[in-house]
């Protein structure tokens, strides 16, 4: 069982629960951003990430960012659509709209796929709505 104070238990997307082994790997001293310990943990990160996103091409980069969610929507927004450009929003649910929001205020124009709740935008309808708004 958990070592943790007693604490309600969250059910949103995040912030999230963590197992005890994962908050005490994260109690111990601050390593140099460019020392080998770090430079080794980041490249065993990269490599897991590569096997998670199911891709072995070394020159595959996945981001990581030190950051909430809503960053990475940032970094979407501000460095891979240019203003005037149009993207489709896959809406999955609250942050869908967030998001649509976040690059509207970088000039993109938002369109939205919506799904039921508890659903998600099916394939063939991602197809039709890139092919109707070429996107």
């Amino acid at each position: 069982m958990s070592n943790q104070a007693e604490h309600p238990t969250l059910l949103i997307p995040g912030p999230i629960e963590f197992d005890d082994a994962v908050l005490g790997s994260t109690s111990h001293f601050s390593q140099s951003h460019v020392g080998p310990p770090f430079v080794a943990t980041f490249g065993e990160t990269l490599t897991m990430l590569r096997k998670l996103l199911q891709t072995s091409d070394p020159a595959s980069q996945p981001f990581i960012i030190s950051g909430s969610g809503t960053l990475g929507w940032d970094l979407v927004a501000a460095n891979l659509a240019e203003r005037g450009e149009e993207v489709l929003v896959l809406h999955t649910g609250y942050f869908a709209d967030s998001f649509e929001d976040c690059l509207e205020t970088y000039g993109v124009k938002a369109t939205q796929l919506k799904a039921l709740i508890g659903d998600r935008p099916q394939l063939p309808d991602i197809e039709k709505a890139l092919k109707r708004e070429e996107v």
